[in-house]
């Protein structure tokens, strides 16, 4: 069992260190599963606080390591699943925020226990020599037999998807509204509007997004409305480290809403909001 791969282009350094410093807000522990071209992270529901919702990134090996390699356990596997403390990825990849970072390696193996080493080259103002910063994070290595527990989520279907140019607005915007009410209730138009509802027993608040870009239309679907968690909503946009301002909405009435944000062609985060109750 071996994994090996090699960043070294500050912005794709920083942009992979925001994702799992994302992670890190939602959850202790999440899964990393290592394929031989894709790289997933998954926060699971029952591996966070009962406040936050269902998160994964996909990251194609391509986008940010020149060299990557990974060898699972027997020919026939196609991946390698590790448990990992989230706080602790994040603790380590912290270097990565800085200027000065030449390169980070990440590299599974075993000192006294199993770990993702995470090893960058740091140029310092004192020095012309780069020195190694070199973390241990200790890691499980989840085994075959228990790999149904860890699958990679699938995108639910939307009868209505819209992209939201204004991420920063919308986090405001569902941090108030969570004081309002304990749900949110998102509707879709074809006409491109969105709108943000949160209801009490004293009022009910409107919140109007209009000329969005419609990205999905499921048949003759002209509106799509979810009512969910507001405190999973606002886990989710709070904890947010990326710099991407778009978000891609879609609503697959009465079940979840999925939220998506592209931080490349190939680097994906997303999240599932399941509907409550009214």
């Amino acid at each position: 069992m071996k994994f090996r791969a090699l960043m070294q282009d500050p912005l794709y350094m920083k942009e992979f260190q925001a994702i799992v410093a994302t992670l890190t807000k939602l959850a202790k522990d999440c899964v990393m599963i290592l394929g031989s071209r894709q790289m997933h992270f998954i926060v699971n529901e029952d591996q966070s606080s009962s406040a936050s919702p269902l998160v994964w990134a996909g990251i194609a090996a391509e986008e940010y390591f020149p060299e990557y390699r990974m060898e699972a356990a027997h020919p026939e596997q196609e991946y390698i699943v590790l448990g990992v403390s989230s706080a602790n990825l994040g603790r380590a990849l912290s270097v990565l925020r800085g200027g000065g970072v030449n390169s980070c390696k990440l590299k599974l193996q075993r000192i006294q226990f199993p770990c993702i080493s995470v090893i960058a080259s740091v140029l310092t103002s004192s020095s012309t020599e780069a020195r190694e910063v070199v973390h241990d994070v200790p890691v499980t290595i989840i085994p075959c037999s228990d790999w149904s527990a860890y699958v990679v989520p699938r995108v639910p279907p939307s009868q209505l998807a819209l992209g939201l140019p204004s991420l920063r607005l919308l986090k405001s915007l569902i941090d108030k509204l969570k004081n309002i009410s304990p749900s949110l209730e998102f509707q879709a138009n074809l006409d491109g509007e969105l709108n943000v509802i949160a209801t009490s027993e004293m009022s009910t608040v409107t919140s109007r997004f209009q000329k969005l870009l419609i990205r999905t239309v499921a048949g003759s679907q002209r509106e799509a409305s979810c009512s969910v968690d507001s405190r999973k909503a606002s886990a989710f946009f709070g904890a947010l480290q990326l710099p991407n301002e778009e978000l891609s909405i879609g609503i697959d009435r009465e079940h979840s809403i999925h939220l998506q944000i592209d931080v490349r062609q190939d680097v994906v985060l997303h999240s599932i909001l399941p509907a409550v109750c009214m």
